[in-house]
């Protein structure tokens, strides 16, 4: 047997989608098991025990018909016997059907629903995105597991380069702080950033993304403050899931790394606004979220359109209450 799976295309769902392969490989114990995904979130399923091999499209493959039709048929190669989408998107349905896999699953929409050789429906209430892409699995015989599973795997190599580029930082035992998200609602705002880290004498490590390098300097800049350090758009995402690792904890805004951390069992706060946390909170034996629930929330935009009070979900939230939740974890 010999399966492809087409991957989230955001590092938080995919960080979501690793139950998937869990069970999966539960049910086909021998299957030859392919992660299909774009080069920005294939760094989630490395050394997975799951996962057989990762096949990893940049953004030039996938951009225009002609480039996603020809790493379409790049995948003939494989062989598939069945293509999973965890993608809802047109573009993974095409991709599968150029690669002539005999069965293709998937939920319908987007105009796709032709493509595919067996529709799943979609649940019926509201249901976190994890249990969202093993529903796809729903006609399998053996039954969904828990949280007993393998999530993101990061070696021994990986771990001793971590504690030795933070000894060499002279960073001890550090709170890792993700105020950055994709979604500009998201973010958290920069004052009250500001806040939360005038509240806290720990070491503190703020990543991010290259975008994110010079508001992470402005905000260093303004604080003053030797015990904080910003290490956005420094290394690259493996790197940085091996220093999150050495974190004695993480606050996060509702965005990848957030999910990474509690993932990989750093205890994490998540704060949310914009997002809904019953779908896509961050899942892991030591996290929370805080979430105040305000009149506009959760409006799910990717940009604030309340114009009386922007960002309110996000300002309403104290420092106090964050630091007063991670300790408790």
């Amino acid at each position: 047997m010999r399966i492809g799976v087409f991957c989230p295309n955001w590092v938080g769902d995919a960080v979501m989608s690793i139950p998937f392969f869990n069970q999966l490989r539960e049910i086909h114990k021998n299957a030859v098991i392919f992660a299909i995904s774009k080069s920005w979130v294939s760094p989630i399923y490395t050394n997975h025990p799951d996962i057989s091999e990762i096949i990893s499209f940049e953004k030039k493959d996938l951009f225009g018909l002609r480039s996603t039709k020809n790493s379409g048929l790049s995948l003939k190669a494989l062989d598939l016997d069945i293509f999973y989408l965890l993608s809802d998107s047109f573009r993974s349905a095409y991709i599968a059907r150029k690669s002539e896999a005999p069965i293709i699953i998937g939920y319908s929409g987007q105009g796709r629903t032709q493509m595919l050789t067996k529709v799943i429906s979609r649940p019926k209430n509201k249901t976190h995105r994890t249990n969202y892409y093993l529903n796809l699995l729903i006609d399998e015989e053996l039954p969904i597991k828990s949280q007993n599973y393998s999530g993101i795997i990061i070696s021994q190599n990986e771990k001793q380069w971590a504690q030795t580029e933070l000894s060499k930082l002279n960073i001890k035992d550090p709170i890792a702080f993700f105020p950055f998200s994709v979604a500009k609602s998201r973010n958290i705002p920069e004052l009250k950033t500001l806040e939360f880290l005038k509240k806290t004498k720990n070491n503190i490590i703020i990543f991010g993304g290259k975008r994110d390098r010079k508001i992470s300097e402005k905000i260093i800049s303004e604080l003053q403050n030797p015990h904080i350090h910003s290490l956005a758009g420094q290394y690259d995402l493996r790197k940085s899931i091996a220093l999150i690792s050495e974190c004695d904890g993480a606050i996060a805004s509702d965005s990848g790394l957030g999910h990474i951390s509690a993932n990989i069992g750093i205890p994490t706060v998540s704060i949310f606004g914009a997002g809904d946390p019953d779908i896509t909170r961050p899942i892991g034996i030591k996290t929370s979220y805080l979430n105040e629930n305000v009149y506009c929330s959760p409006c799910l935009k990717n940009s604030c359109e309340n114009k009386k009070e922007p960002l309110l979900c996000l300002n309403t939230i104290s420092a106090d209450k964050v630091w007063s939740t991670l300790s408790r974890l």
